[in-house]
């Protein structure tokens, strides 16, 4: 049975309460991520959400719970060493902001001290990271997630869920556990914004009145070759591109065959 440092979410009063629970198992043992394995968290770059989304031009705070012990999830299982998930606030921060910046004016983690304003949206959430054991389905290890999150505007809730989800089970206990924890990471912010960026804008957005542009038809560079080739490009032509000389045949003479004839007389000395 594993034991893992935990947090709780108040949504009554929208604010994040960190609480250390200590669990039993064959003595008392410490919440403090112990010297074992050190699994860092590693999520990649996600693709851009799917169009539709609404276009807020409200602000978005990200509100996750104070990171205790820098930023570490720490467990065990009977017979193993300690394993601490480190950088999982970090991460998911991350991988939230990368996906929500489309939709909203300004995405940005909520520190001590940052004031929402009028409209601003607040978005909550608390992710507990656990690895699991093979099983049946899974050969290897796996990294697991449970959480609950909730959107909030001018003190009203608007979207909320709980929610689970669980890497691939080919990872070896320790270190690797961090690509796996990272899967579930980006799992779980996609479904989060996924839903937030399609939160429907109350406000009536007034269009933006713009000055008109003069355009010209030109092309300006500092490359002497493009500029080259840009001025024979705009210059005309002088004659046909390919000199299209006539057929030699018995049959007839072309209309050209005069004039040639004639500057052939005026340079014959």
């Amino acid at each position: 049975m594993p034991f893992h440092t935990l947090s709780t979410l108040s949504f009554d009063a929208m604010t994040y309460q960190a609480q250390a629970y200590v669990l039993l198992s064959l003595g008392l043992v410490s919440t403090a991520c112990l010297p074992g394995h050190t699994a860092q968290v590693q999520t990649k770059p996600l693709p851009g959400l799917p169009e539709p989304i609404a276009r807020h031009p409200s602000r978005i705070f990200v509100q996750l719970p104070e990171a205790d012990h820098f930023d570490s999830q720490c467990l065990a299982y009977e017979g193993y060493q300690t394993l601490c998930f480190v950088g999982v606030r970090e991460a998911l921060a991350e991988s939230l902001a990368s996906l929500l910046w489309p939709s909203y004016r300004q995405v940005k983690l909520r520190e001590r001290g940052d004031q929402l304003e009028p409209g601003d949206y607040l978005l909550q959430v608390e992710l507990n990271l656990d690895a699991l054991p093979p099983d049946a389905s899974r050969a290897g290890w796996s990294a697991a997630a449970k959480g609950r999150w909730r959107v909030v505007r001018d003190g009203l809730p608007v979207d909320g869920q709980s929610l689970s989800t669980r890497s691939r089970g080919d990872f070896a206990y320790g270190s690797g556990l961090g690509q796996a924890a990272g899967e579930v990471v980006d799992a779980v912010a996609a479904h989060i914004a996924n839903i937030v960026v399609r939160v429907p804008e109350p406000a009536t957005l007034p269009p933006v009145l713009l000055p008109p542009v003069v355009a010209k038809d030109t092309f300006e560079t500092t490359d002497p070759k493009l500029a080259a080739d840009a001025g024979a490009l705009r210059k005309p032509l002088d004659k046909p591109l390919v000199d299209q000389a006539p057929e030699k045949s018995g049959k007839g003479k072309s209309d050209t065959a005069p004039a040639r004839a004639k500057s052939d007389k005026v340079k014959a000395p």
